[in-house]
């Protein structure tokens, strides 16, 4: 009967460490699943901007064999990010996008916006994937990149003792010219 009152308080120790370990797994999954759904918006945001990126250069004015209007410029980063604004439900200030062109397999053009680079959002450089860029005839067709950013809270971390309140999300999309 003794050791009955010894281990009273055992089970709702033991009841403790379980909830908090369900919380902790719950809190998880939560956070891994919302993170992956707003990674799938912004795959979808990359990829549909960069087609547009690439159509232009198709039908207005480009000349892949002459190798001339193919570079992106500062006013089509402000255009695709009216666009992404758009196709993220935000406003233009809150969107972090990066553009970049590789043409010639050698000549880069890059244009951020500053929220980009305030987020801290990385990707590699456009050179990496120089391999992409598809040859005919002698002719390397540019290759063009879009990469979007946003910023979102992270649920589990601040749950199990950690610093970070928010984290970034990325996506790329790399598409060749035609």
């Amino acid at each position: 009967m003794n050791k009955m009152k010894k281990h009273k308080g055992v089970f709702a120790i033991e009841l403790g460490f379980i909830l908090f370990a369900l919380c902790a797994i719950f809190l998880f999954a939560t956070d891994i699943s919302h993170k992956l759904l707003v990674r799938a918006k912004l795959d979808r945001t990359s990829f549909a901007l960069v087609n547009i990126l690439k159509e232009r250069y198709r039908y207005f004015d480009g000349n892949v064999v002459n190798k001339l209007n193919l570079d992106v410029t500062e006013t089509e980063l402000l255009e695709m990010r009216k666009v992404a604004a758009r196709l993220l439900n935000t406003t233009e200030e809150e969107v972090a996008i990066k553009i970049e062109s590789l043409v010639d397999a050698q000549f880069t053009t890059t244009f951020t916006s500053a929220r980009f680079d305030s987020l801290g959002c990385s990707v590699g450089s456009i050179s990496s994937e120089a391999g992409l860029a598809p040859t005919e005839s002698g002719t390397i067709y540019p290759l063009y990149r879009v990469s979007v950013c946003e910023e979102h809270d992270s649920w589990f971390d601040p749950f199990v003792g950690g610093s970070t309140e928010d984290i970034a999300v990325t996506s790329s999309s790399v598409m060749p010219g035609r």
